[in-house]
């Protein structure tokens, strides 16, 4: 009966360290920029992270993401590269050849941190 107690109590303080350990377990929120290079100039970007602790907060909030939207904006990007951290993935729609969709991911190199953020765009001709 002792060693059941034993491990019991082993399971659940094991369990508590386990869960302290993140503070922000996930999250969403919508970032919205301007740019001059897109129609309708507001680009709406929505935000997703899990597993960020109070070191890593600052890549996981509006104000980076704003960045990292307006550097992809700026780049045009048309192939997978890395902003800002962030691996960003563009779609370009098959109809419109100026509408393209970004993903990027931004992943804790020694942690289990994860930021996703996407939006869509429709760049001006010319």
């Amino acid at each position: 009966m002792r060693r059941i107690s034993l491990i019991l109590t082993g399971a659940v303080l094991c369990a508590v360290l386990l869960f302290s350990g993140t503070a922000a377990a996930k999250g969403t929120n919508t970032c919205t920029t301007h740019s001059n290079r897109v129609v309708g100039k507001t680009v709406k970007g929505h935000l997703y992270w899990r597993y960020v602790n109070k070191s890593q907060q600052k890549y996981a909030g509006c104000r980076y993401a704003k960045t990292v939207m307006n550097r992809v904006i700026k780049l045009g990007l048309e192939e997978p590269k890395s902003v800002r951290g962030f691996r960003c993935t563009p779609t370009v729609a098959a109809k419109n050849q100026n509408r393209v969709k970004y993903k990027c991911v931004f992943k804790g190199a020694d942690s289990p941190m994860y930021v996703k953020l996407g939006f869509a765009l429709t760049y001006k001709a010319g």
